[in-house]
């Protein structure tokens, strides 16, 4: 079993570590899928409800411009869902990596501690853990 000093050293099995660089080569291209994916869906609706609204004005009807006028608030609709959606999802993704990473770095700070003074510092561990979760 590898230490958290290990693991965070980059160390491990070599299919631990041929493991980690694949769910993360992976992840980066799943996440470069869904990027483009979603673009491609927001230009397309986009793109849609202006041909609409444009049919409309050459048509020079009565309705025109009303309907040009729900075109663009469509527009505005799905192009700030999209990125408001964008902008949640990448940062809830940092705060994750963070959260992570300070994880590993308790985990080598616990394993460096002197055995004599665990319970005490296990026992302040915790509190500060739930006083974390009460906020």
């Amino acid at each position: 079993m590898n230490s958290p000093e290990t693991a965070a050293a980059g160390g491990g099995t070599p299919s631990t570590q041929t493991t980690a660089k694949s769910e993360t080569k992976e992840t980066a291209w799943t996440d470069k899928v869904k990027t483009i994916g979603g673009l491609v869906a927001v230009a397309i609706g986009v793109v849609v409800v202006g041909v609409i609204a444009i049919i409309a004005l050459i048509k020079d009807t009565e309705t025109a411009a009303t309907i040009a006028s729900s075109a663009g608030g469509i527009i505005a609709t799905i192009v700030g869902a999209y990125f408001g959606v964008k902008v949640g999802s990448d940062q809830s993704k940092t705060a994750i990596e963070n959260s992570h990473a300070e994880s590993v770095k308790a985990q080598v700070y616990a394993a460096h501690l002197p055995s004599g003074d665990a319970p005490d510092i296990v026992d302040r561990a915790e509190k500060a853990a739930a006083d974390v979760l009460k906020r």
